[in-house]
């Protein structure tokens, strides 16, 4: 697989969701919010993981979430 074709997070508000990723990673369609159910017993948790070609892409992908969640 050599690309994502979305990502749908479950989010308690998906205004401020989208707010923060569209500032964070720009428009992008293949990031996607819905409200979040209540909670259940059942295991919710998840890990996802994005590779870079380059060690100085991490910093790049990390401080543009880190400034995007700041102008909140």
């Amino acid at each position: 697989m050599t690309a994502i074709e979305f990502i749908t997070l479950d989010v308690a508000d998906t205004e401020a969701a989208n707010r923060f990723y569209t500032n964070a990673f720009g428009a992008d369609p293949r990031i996607r919010v819905r409200e979040a159910q209540p909670a259940t017993t059942g295991f919710r948790g998840y890990t996802l993981s994005l590779i870079v070609s380059q060690p100085a892409n991490v910093d790049l992908l990390v401080g543009a979430a880190l400034e995007g969640g700041r102008r909140r």
